[in-house]
């Protein structure tokens, strides 16, 4: 990752790809078998990361990551009218917003030159698959983010109102190929560098937490369950064979990795990341000892936060360490500090915190579904932590099935590459034969209790106190 200023989150994609292929040809050399006994391939990647590339598909400048906090100003338009309309609606209304973080309005401002250069603006998942088969392409599951989609149709908007909005060109954007379709075949260059067989088929798959919540079989039909993910953006998803939108992105309705269905998710950006900062910028001294026995620096502060009663002594975190669309205001709170409190408190009032959120992004998502949520499965790297599921069950009050795979986004490409090759007849059966029982973690009712009086007298009425302080500390 390159940070070049506040707020800026960059990436070589040279490195990306490279890293990809070398991950596929370390795996081919550890499994040892005949690589012309694979039928497919698919790949799903990051959402939300964003390239300029010229005709050959070759990178004009570093990806910007999802993380990226940087925006555009919108507020010097060409349009008469639309510089009226903006005028009218504020800057913090959300259409401007929208507008703001739109990636060619950026451009425009800080490399206006990029806009003439460039052939394709492409999310990460349409080049890596140029890369592997030469078709710029991607799946419905891959447009997320700031971009001109038609979520019911899953392809990109008509044209309209929406491109000039956002600064789109229909033409930069690359092919929606329907998941589970075969976007082409293994490249010569991609099967030397990767040593996949050349003309190999390469299946659409889509985004990495659709493809996970397929790796650990959550779909449409089974309303009643939801996925959690506690990966460096952290969410709570359900699947619906219904795409039900929210016009002021209070959750995010991404189309999912087979056809006719969609997913409904509530983030909390920079979830598991803020566990990984707290690591790296509080707990520096646990370094040569995690290294000395082997395990992450986490495991040690998790060892801490063991020992620690549920609601760490009166400690409550809110994690809103990245601003989210609808309060771009927002910023991590820390309240209930005393002397009594050391940094074990801390870690765990983080990690409860973020399950607060969670459970916060559960019942909007009940809500809108008219279904309860009687089981959650949980994956990303956060579900390596015994702490972490354990906190999460407690605080949803729900069972919590935990696989013993973190790679649950590979089982779901694995399991749309299977049923686009044929291996499978069907979705259903594929998920049968490929996604294995999890044991099940479930919450004690004591510590159930404690949270949910933690959460209905002082997380939730909280976030919306806290809310007042947010824009005043946006001038400092």
């Amino acid at each position: 990752m390159r940070y070049p200023q506040p707020g800026a989150v960059e990436q070589d994609p040279i490195d990306i790809r490279d890293c990809l292929f070398d991950s596929i040809r370390r795996c081919l050399s550890g499994w040892g078998g005949d690589p012309s006994r694979i039928a497919a391939t698919s790949l799903t990647t990051q959402r939300g990361v964003y390239l300029a590339l010229d005709a050959q598909g070759v990178p004009l400048r570093d990806a910007i990551s999802w993380l990226d906090r940087r925006s555009a100003d919108v507020s010097a338009q060409s349009s008469v009218p639309l510089r009226v309309l903006l005028r009218l609606l504020g800057a913090d209304a959300l259409i401007p917003r929208l507008m703001s973080r739109s990636m060619p309005r950026q451009w425009r401002g800080r490399d206006p030159r990029l806009l003439s250069e460039l052939r394709w603006v492409a999310p990460l998942e349409a080049w890596l698959n140029f890369e592997l088969c030469s078709r710029m392409a991607l799946a419905p599951g891959g447009l997320a983010g700031v971009l001109p989609v038609d979520v019911k149709k899953r392809t990109w908007a008509g044209p309209g109102l929406l491109y000039s909005l956002l600064g789109y060109q229909r033409a930069w954007l690359p092919e929606v190929v329907e998941a589970g379709d075969k976007i082409g075949e293994v490249s010569s260059s991609a099967s030397q560098a990767t040593g996949l067989p050349e003309g190999l088929p390469v299946i659409s798959c889509g985004g990495d937490k659709q493809s996970e919540a397929l790796g650990i079989g959550v779909r449409s039909g089974r309303p009643d369950l939801a996925v959690v993910s506690l990966g460096t953006a952290s969410s709570i998803a359900i699947a619906s064979g219904v795409p039900r939108a929210s016009s002021s992105y209070r959750w995010l309705t991404i189309a999912a990795v087979e056809p006719e269905s969609w997913q409904l998710e509530y983030m909390v950006f920079r979830g598991f990341w803020t566990v990984r900062w707290f690591a790296r910028e509080l707990a520096g001294d646990l370094t040569a000892r995690a290294e000395h026995e082997g395990v992450a620096v986490e495991a040690l502060l998790e060892q801490e936060a063991m020992d620690i009663p549920p609601g760490s002594d009166g400690l409550v975190v809110w994690p809103r360490w990245s601003p989210s669309l609808q309060e771009p205001n927002e910023t991590g709170v820390v309240v209930g500090l005393r002397e009594v409190h050391r940094r074990g408190h801390i870690y765990r009032a983080l990690l409860e915190g973020i399950a607060m959120d969670l459970r916060r992004g559960s019942e909007l998502l009940e809500k809108v579904s008219g279904d309860r949520i009687r089981e959650v499965r949980v994956g990303g790297g956060g579900s390596q932590s015994d702490l972490a599921v354990q906190i999460l069950a407690d605080v949803l009050g729900r069972p919590v099935r935990r696989p013993e795979s973190v790679e649950l986004s590979a089982r779901g490409a694995a399991i749309v590459a299977a049923v686009g090759a044929g291996l499978h007849p069907s979705m259903d059966q594929a998920v049968a034969a490929m996604v294995p029982e999890s044991p099940l973690v479930q919450p004690d009712p004591a510590r159930a209790a404690l949270y949910d009086r933690l959460y209905t007298e002082v997380f939730e009425p909280g976030l919306d106190e806290l809310r007042g302080l947010f824009s005043g500390l946006r001038q400092f």
